[in-house]
């Protein structure tokens, strides 16, 4: 396929019922992008929201959230390039386990990021895993905003969700109700998240979507293991049933992570720390061998006591050698007076 001038497709990277997403080089920079072109056979109301998502997207700047280099048209065929993300998603990462240290911060920095997108007056409206893509440096990066909405984050009339596609698993009820929302209903989705990858499990689950989404109405707040009694303030607060009772801002859940992870330091980088201090200090003790020489050199004098011959710094030689000299000069006069 090569329909969008300028790139030249080399394979599918995703596809959807809404758009592909093709890995593509972008010819004029020699730079290999994710192309998402949307589905022509869709209607102008998704034409519309695929338009918004581009330009939501553009105008966010922030190292968690996908940067859009390009948007356009070329004939039936809307599209926008993006950073080529090739660290795989969160979905897998969870899959094959995390640590609870790997999850904190990765909620740390999609706080940080979310917090960026209220204060836009917008709502991502699909926190999910498989949104959440990593770079090769382990930098997860908030992904496809194309059910996202503008909402008045203050305003007690929000958006209606009748018309908001999001995943049963991780939408808030209010959404799954049809009722209003704002931006607390990403919080809920990111709280689904955080259970989900210190547990390896969804806090509410089902035989069907409709069950699902019962069930996440219906239950009570799941408690977290023991082992992470004290994120269960944060947890609750995340997944409150009533947004009222909702965290209400990302920054929030930023400050109670840092402050946890103050005080549970992560010992493997406790150790890396050390190590590296370490190794700072004996590149330091081999690398100015004159200055370390200097600091520590010795040199022998006679002590006058039993010990006899000893080892003293040159701090301690130089009085007594200005004695010597003293004594020394004393005699000459003495005997050339005689």
């Amino acid at each position: 396929m090569s329909v969008i001038e300028g790139y030249q497709i080399q394979g599918i990277h995703a596809k959807g019922g809404m758009a592909t997403i093709y890995i593509a080089l972008q010819k004029s920079l020699k730079r290999q992008v994710a192309l998402k072109i949307l589905n022509p056979r869709l209607d102008d109301k998704i034409l519309t929201l695929f338009l918004d998502e581009s330009r939501i997207i553009a105008s966010l700047k922030h190292p968690n959230i996908i940067p859009v280099y390009d948007v356009g048209r070329v004939g039936i065929f809307f599209y926008h390039s993006m950073e080529y993300l090739e660290g795989g998603c969160l979905e897998t990462k969870i899959a094959r386990g995390l640590d609870k240290f790997s999850a904190l911060e990765i909620i740390l920095e999609l706080s940080d990021a979310l917090y960026l997108v209220h204060s836009k007056g917008l709502v991502h409206g699909d926190i999910k895993p498989a949104n959440v893509v990593f770079r090769s440096n382990d930098c997860p990066v908030l992904i496809d905003f194309g059910i996202a909405r503008s909402v008045n984050v203050t305003n007690a009339e929000h958006k209606k969700s009748n018309d908001i596609l999001a995943s049963p698993s991780y939408a808030a009820p209010e959404i799954m109700r049809g009722k209003a929302f704002n931006h607390k209903a990403d919080i809920y989705s990111l709280g689904v998240m955080l259970y989900e990858m210190l547990t390896g499990k969804k806090p509410y689950t089902g035989a069907s979507n409709a069950e699902i989404v019962a069930n996440s109405i219906r239950q009570e707040i799941p408690r977290l293991p023991s082992e992470f009694k004290s994120l269960q303030a944060l947890f609750d607060h995340m997944l409150a049933k009533d947004h009222s009772q909702r965290i209400t801002d990302a920054r929030v859940i930023s400050r109670y992570i840092k402050n946890y992870l103050r005080d549970h330091p992560n010992p493997a980088k406790t150790k890396v720390k050390k190590q590296a201090t370490n190794k700072l200090s004996e590149q330091n003790s081999t690398q100015n061998p004159k200055q370390n020489f200097e600091k520590n050199k010795v040199v022998v004098e006679y002590v006058s006591d039993k010990k006899g011959f000893g080892i003293t710094s040159a701090k301690t030689l130089l009085p007594l050698l200005i004695v010597l000299l003293a004594i020394d000069i004393g005699f000459a006069i003495w005997y050339f007076i005689l």
